[in-house]
């Protein structure tokens, strides 16, 4: 009876710390990450006027030649993809479309060709952030 018993305790013992395994490293979703680029994107202190519905998000800033433009940006597609850190396990990669004024701002070379204040928090048309496993939560910068 005590082996089967102890045979119990440990089948427990191993279900539990896999549980646990899991849960501290799961994959975050994707979620997780359209909704952390619209959040830095809201946060950028040089726009205004920012709402958000979905994938779609508009504001008020900088134009590229103009003083102030009527902007939006589309999330076209997100990827979570493993990296070989610990405190960092997962790079996310969020390639979206941006509109001042109507017309699409096209990246050219190593630049995106949007206002530096655009810029001024880590984000562009082609953009990543790391997950911060203690956090929880993507960091941009």
């Amino acid at each position: 009876m005590r082996t089967r018993c102890s045979h119990v305790v440990v089948l427990v013992f191993a279900l539990a710390a896999a549980l646990v395994t899991s849960a501290c490293s799961s994959k975050p979703g994707d979620d997780t990450l359209r909704d952390s680029f619209a959040q830095q994107l809201g946060s950028n202190r040089f726009l205004k006027d920012f709402t958000r519905n979905g994938d779609e998000m508009t504001f008020t800033a900088e134009g590229v030649d103009t003083e102030e433009a009527q902007w939006r940006v589309h999330i076209d597609s997100t990827s979570i993809d493993e990296n070989n850190s610990e405190t960092q396990p997962y790079k996310g990669t969020v390639k979206s479309s941006w509109f001042a004024n109507g017309q699409q701002v096209l990246p050219r070379g190593g630049s995106s060709n949007l206002p530096i204040g655009l810029q001024s928090n880590g984000l562009s048309q082609d953009c990543w952030a790391f997950w911060e496993a203690e956090k929880k939560a993507w960091s941009w910068e």
